[in-house]
């Protein structure tokens, strides 16, 4: 992962550019957190060994623990930007659960529905 900026620090270039604060931002950890430390704002990088692992967040619609794997051959892929904010594809749906199905860009979420109606607009114009 390239360079950047302690959380605290982002946080606060964040507030000062008046920037909407994003849905999450990237923390890095080398264990896999707990349900109890899972926050609604924080996706946790999970890195051992210096290998990217796990992306672990909490479902923006229930809460429930999404873990995300980062290797193999079916795994999702992180890119973070300097001030932290997480770009994760491809989308993530809660098939199991609550049915949620969503992208995490630049730190925000983008539910599917809205993604899709993003793209129709966007094609519209150059149409």
């Amino acid at each position: 992962m390239k360079s950047v900026l302690p959380i605290f620090l982002a946080e606060r270039i964040l507030r000062l550019l008046h920037m909407r604060p994003p849905q999450y931002l990237a923390h890095d950890v080398t264990e896999s957190p707990t349900q109890d430390e899972l926050r609604p704002n924080a996706l946790f990088v999970e890195v051992r060994g210096g290998f990217l692992k796990w992306v672990h967040l909490p479902c923006p619609k229930c809460g429930e623990h999404i873990q995300l794997p980062m290797a193999g051959k079916e795994r999702w892929s992180i890119k973070v930007d300097i001030l932290r904010r997480p770009t994760l594809t491809p989308s993530i749906w809660q098939t199991n659960s609550c049915g949620a199905h969503f992208f995490v860009r630049k730190g925000s979420i983008v539910w599917c529905q809205e993604a899709s109606i993003m793209k129709h607009e966007a094609s519209s114009k150059t149409h």
